[in-house]
């Protein structure tokens, strides 16, 4: 009897070992990613178009011609149209061979919004190809 709870104790402390070590392991797979969504956050209501076409790819960045073509006039677009706005990382999960991150704006106007980022790795370096409203 005592070997048998030995045993069942034994396997629930594996199992609790394990989901923590997954879990970690997937919080630091989550860093880079992270990252990126904090930086381009920030870019975009600091208006640094560099940063941003460095931090887009796929779709993002064919959607988003006048961000690549005409970068010191959307820079000031940008600065206009995000001032004042808070931003908050909802959530951020692996989904496939990517990452979903969710993010809220909030305006001054008290209009809030969220959108959806998808981001990819690519040689070692995570990018957002896609947005989703």
């Amino acid at each position: 009897m005592m070997n048998n709870q030995i045993r069942a104790f034994g396997l629930a402390l594996l199992v609790t070992f394990t989901t923590w070590a997954v879990s970690c392991a997937n919080a630091g797979e989550l860093t880079a990613p992270t990252q990126v969504v904090n930086e381009y956050l920030s870019s975009l209501v600091n208006g640094d178009t560099q940063k941003l076409v460095q931090l887009i790819g796929g779709r993002m960045k064919q959607n988003n011609r006048q961000l690549v073509l005409s970068p010191d006039s959307y820079s000031q677009f940008l600065k206009k149209n995000y001032a004042g706005v808070q931003t908050t990382i909802e959530e951020i999960v692996p989904d496939g061979n990517r990452v979903r991150a969710r993010v809220r704006f909030d305006y001054p106007s008290q209009d809030s919004s969220l959108i959806e980022f998808h981001l990819t790795e690519n040689n070692g370096l995570w990018k957002i190809i896609d947005e989703v409203y």
